[in-house]
């Protein structure tokens, strides 16, 4: 394991996000420092997480994303066989009970996350997004950021549906059909709480391993009808 001391910057991240406490960053240090190099088991979590890709890992077996493997999207593509229609209920008792069903779980995550790591949340919705972009089936590779923000609103929908405009290096989110705002209207809990902060970040590292950019929150407008 190694860290580029020059492309570090500080965001102290791996250190929150790694299980056996490989990291430690002095509290007048700027970056960390590898302590505890013999305790990694080989997770990956620290190089996923971090924002600078200044973490590397040499000497371990790493699994292949065979859905993302070219020679895998071109044997897709010369079968032809178009993908299996998802499997979302149409009655509406059906689609409110999943709902609660559902609901419940998230809320019951979010509540024990939040009380055993605190604030890296954003890090577990955001490594959570990352690790569902790796494994959900893909058959396209994606060559341009506008062509990652229209994969990015047909993966998440009918649950979210998302709108995306960019203006420089500003990227606007719009929110419309959402669940959790669905389920916090159902629980009369108030917008913006841990699962807002769980399904941006979860947004967030999907977003970020499809096309290599790493966007960062500077505002959020939560609504009830359309958040931004």
């Amino acid at each position: 394991m190694s860290l580029d001391e020059k492309a570090c910057v500080g965001c102290s991240l791996c250190v929150d996000i790694c299980p056996t406490d490989v990291f430690e960053q002095p509290e007048k240090e700027r970056i960390p420092i590898i302590k505890h190099e013999k305790e990694c088991f080989g997770c990956l979590s620290c190089a996923e997480i971090c924002p600078a890709t200044a973490i590397t890992h040499t000497g371990l077996p790493l699994s292949m994303s065979y859905y993302h493997d070219r020679s895998s999207l071109s044997l897709a593509a010369k079968m032809g066989k178009p993908p299996r229609p998802l499997n979302i209920p149409e009655e509406e008792t059906m689609i409110s009970a999943a709902t609660r069903d559902l609901g419940v779980r998230l809320l019951s995550v979010a509540s024990v996350l939040k009380q055993t790591i605190g604030q890296s949340l954003p890090s577990v919705g955001t490594m959570a997004g990352m690790s569902l972009a790796a494994q959900l089936p893909r058959y396209q590779t994606v060559s341009s950021f506008e062509e990652a923000c229209s994969l990015v609103s047909r993966t998440f929908a009918p649950a979210w549906e998302l709108g995306f405009t960019v203006e420089n290096d500003v990227m606007s989110i719009t929110v419309g059909t959402c669940f959790v705002r669905t389920l916090c209207r159902e629980e009369k809990l108030p917008l913006g709480g841990d699962l807002c902060v769980l399904f941006y970040n979860y947004l967030a590292g999907y977003f970020a391993k499809i096309s290599g950019k790493r966007p960062r929150l500077t505002g959020s407008t939560p609504g009830e009808k359309q958040c931004s």
